[in-house]
């Protein structure tokens, strides 16, 4: 499709533009769920206006058609009826672009287009834009570009955000750390805040799926990160092009360093819930309500998370925990012996040391071990990584070791995004301008 082609069937959308510069905070909307209705004159309905039809052929439209009913007729030919558009997937620079198109029923026919525009911009949603005007014209340029023949008898300027996901992360000590934050959220719950029943793949969701308005959800992102990686890399194997270029992204070990330690907090805003807060439901309005209010995301992301940090207030839990422990002296001092049996005796003796010096101090262990001994074993713990005046002050550390939990799933709004981050581009938005 030529540059002139593909500018002149978005005529529509160019009257729609709003210009703003481009702006980056410290979050990231993660999915955008649009609706693009079919133009009305080629919409058939019946006359209590309850059941609408499009008028055209499907197949002039360059989709693929599936049917729900196949059949042989009087002649022994293959006949088929109640044809639909199943969901199909559109090529981008990286990820796949869903869409599907309703032909009928109680709603106007119309087109359903989804996506994280993070991925199919730069090939990852570690991290990425907050800025809906890139993302969403990201996404009408490809369903454009790949399918101009559909794209013509949409009415752009009605289109209506359905889903609209937006993600914040609090930085952990480490992964292990993470999953221990995740399995106490799980039994969190306070007022209109139900106690998750859902946990799949270490993910912690709020709430009922069905829900009209809200739907909540933490989870660890190097897991759901290193299943993805693991699942492209068998595409990439292949040969699927695609795969082979969000590989390479994703294999930057920039990226992997950055999401270490990762507790990811995700918040589907629904229709309902954007028009009960005044938020506009149309692509462009709403563009141009961010543009007025620059901060909106954060805002309405911390009202719908309130009930969930308001349940945590008072909650505390170990920062540093006995496994960790265990697991830092094992790493130094286990041992195998000659007929390749692992020994953790050793590890053990000096793990019951810490647990006494955390229980008595130093002071009372002094002179319960003996002198040499004592030192002996505060040697052996230092070679694990923990300092001598941390040790020695190991009985007071203790109790200090039990934390607010708010305060160790801090949301830093301002250092969500690595020194090394640019702002994607959207090449269909800066043509839709220049028109």
């Amino acid at each position: 499709m030529n540059k002139s082609h593909f500018l002149a069937c978005r005529c529509d959308l160019c009257i729609m533009i709003y210009k703003c510069d481009l702006f980056i905070y410290s979050f990231m909307i993660d999915f955008i769920e649009m609706r693009l209705f079919v133009k009305d004159e080629f919409i058939i309905s019946d006359r209590d206006g309850k059941h609408f039809l499009l008028s055209l052929n499907l197949l002039s439209l360059g989709v693929s058609i599936g049917s729900r009913d196949v059949y042989l007729d009087e002649h022994s030919n293959v006949q088929s009826s109640s044809l639909y558009h199943p969901y199909s997937e559109l090529k981008t620079s990286f990820t796949n672009l869903a869409f599907k198109l309703f032909h009928e029923g109680s709603i106007k026919p119309h087109v359903l287009i989804k996506c994280s525009p993070a991925k199919i911009m730069q090939g990852h949603n570690i991290f990425g834009s907050d800025n809906l005007e890139i993302g969403i014209f990201e996404m009408l340029g490809y369903l454009a570009e790949v399918n101009p023949d559909l794209y013509e008898i949409l009415d752009i300027q009605s289109a209506q955000i359905l889903n609209l996901d937006v993600t914040y992360s609090a930085r952990l000590k480490d992964d292990d750390q993470v999953l221990k934050v995740l399995d106490f959220l799980r039994k969190v719950s306070s007022g209109s805040l139900r106690k998750s029943k859902k946990f799949f793949n270490e993910t912690v969701y709020w709430g009922s799926e069905n829900s009209k308005r809200l739907s909540r959800k933490a989870y660890c992102k190097a897991i759901e990160f290193l299943l993805q990686l693991k699942k492209l890399k068998k595409k990439a194997e292949r040969g699927d092009l695609s795969a082979i270029r969000v590989v390479k992204v994703m294999e930057d070990h920039r990226l992997i360093d950055f999401m270490t330690g990762l507790l990811r907090l995700e918040t589907r805003f629904k229709p309902l819930w954007l028009t009960e807060h005044n938020i506009p439901l149309n692509i462009f309005e709403l563009i141009k309500y961010q543009q007025d209010n620059p901060n909106f995301l954060q805002e309405i992301w911390q009202l719908a998370n309130k009930p969930l940090f308001d349940a945590l207030e008072g909650h505390s839990m170990k920062a540093l925990d006995h496994d960790t422990v265990f697991s830092k002296i094992c790493s130094v001092f286990d041992t195998y012996t000659k007929s390749g049996r692992l020994s953790q005796t050793k590890s053990r003796n000096i793990f019951n040391f810490f647990c006494a010096l955390e229980m008595h101090g130093a002071s009372t262990l002094k002179t319960k071990y003996g002198k040499s001994q004592y030192y002996n074993y505060m040697s052996q713990l230092t070679e694990c990584g923990f300092s001598k005046a941390y040790l020695q002050n190991l009985d007071s550390e203790s109790k200090n070791n039990v934390i607010p939990f708010v305060q160790l799933v801090k949301i830093d709004f301002q250092n969500q995004l690595p020194h090394w981050y640019e702002e994607p581009v959207s090449r269909f938005a800066t043509h839709l301008k220049a028109s």
